[in-house]
């Protein structure tokens, strides 16, 4: 078994990952491991993306290394070259093409991201991408930005487990105004549309930070009452927030038009023991502004920073330490847990 599960793989293939942003992804091919598996990406003439196993058969050199001609990949070492579907079209040395096809892998490209599977291609279907109406993401009065990468030395449940359990607020990021209320706060979960929520009902400090978000109109001073809510999409996006503000206690309150942020976290298995970190923002409210953007990369780079130390730390020593002490699980766990099995099930269905 492989922590924290009962299962040797843990890393679930039936699922649209998030492979690289769209503006990584041009004429000159880039190669990414996904999956446990090296995977050279390019675009057509046409501007369509590609994703192909990306390690020559011939000599096993990076095809990444290579060129694109046309809509094909050209090998950097000895010239073989495979068209978009991964046909062998051209050996150099023999004049001809053979009776080969590299596997390729679908993708599909929405607004800022290229989603790719590589899971069972009967399974394969576009609607299983995670509901960008959901978030907000390529719908009107909405507006993405900041976007960010982080490779993490670590699996990638040890990243859910971040998302779903934000008592660790106040200690890993303990830059951030207000985080002591997360230490402790009142929690309920749901599901819709097989979509897992969990909430947070916590009272917080009107702060600098959410000055610095909601801008200068948004003078308050007091409490505010905040429903804190993260959605579990699948082990591939969790979206979380700043929180639902319903009133600041005192003599003034929050107003609706505050505007909603979902902080987005993509989370793309490398191998069994590290993972692929997308990072973005959408949002209602200030749409366009330069310096809100700016702002929310630093302090969201800063934040993804900080999780991506402590994460990397637990990984170098989690296999022995699972070996010599049991886990102690808490209530701060109860939503992590739900998704642990959520996961389970999934690996379930993959390994019968």
């Amino acid at each position: 078994m492989a922590y924290p599960f009962s299962t040797e793989q843990t890393m679930v293939r039936n699922r649209w990952y998030i492979a690289a942003t769209s503006d990584e992804i041009s004429r000159d091919p880039i190669e990414r491991t996904i999956l446990g598996k090296v995977v050279a990406m390019y675009r057509k003439e046409n501007g369509d993306p590609v994703a192909m196993y990306g390690i020559c058969p011939h000599r096993y050199f990076p095809l990444a290394q290579g060129k694109v001609k046309g809509d094909a990949l050209v090998c950097g070492y000895h010239g073989f070259t495979f068209d978009h579907t991964g046909d062998c079209i051209d050996i150099p040395s023999q004049g001809m093409g053979a009776k080969f096809c590299q596997p390729t892998y679908s993708m599909e490209e929405r607004g800022n991201l290229c989603w790719i599977w590589m899971g069972d291609q009967d399974l394969c279907d576009t609607a299983l991408i995670p509901p960008y109406e959901d978030f907000g993401l390529n719908q009107d009065g909405w507006y993405d930005s900041s976007y960010n990468y982080f490779h993490m030395a670590g699996r990638y449940q040890l990243l859910i487990d971040n998302l779903l359990d934000l008592t660790h607020l106040p200690y890993v990021h303990h830059h951030i105004p207000g985080g002591d209320s997360l230490a402790k706060t009142k929690n309920s979960d749901s599901e819709r549309d097989g979509i897992f929520y969990f909430t947070r009902d916590t009272v917080v400090p009107w702060n600098p930070f959410h000055q610095m978000v909601y801008g200068e109109s948004a003078k308050y001073e007091g409490l505010a009452e905040v429903e804190n809510e993260t959605a579990f999409y699948g082990p591939e996006l969790i979206r979380t927030g700043l929180g639902f503000f319903r009133k600041v206690e005192g003599s003034t309150n929050i107003p609706a038009e505050l505007g909603t942020i979902h902080i987005m976290h993509g989370i793309t298995p490398e191998t069994e023991n590290s993972a692929h970190y997308f990072g973005f923002a959408v949002r209602n409210f200030r749409i366009g502004d330069k310096g809100l953007d700016n702002f929310w990369h630093a302090s969201d780079s800063k934040i993804r920073e900080q999780d991506k130390i402590a994460i990397d730390a637990v990984e170098k020593r989690l296999d022995a330490s699972v070996e010599l002490q049991k886990e102690l699980l808490v209530r701060a766990d109860a939503g992590a847990i739900k998704v642990r099995k959520r996961v389970q099930a999934m690996l379930d269905l993959e390994t019968k």
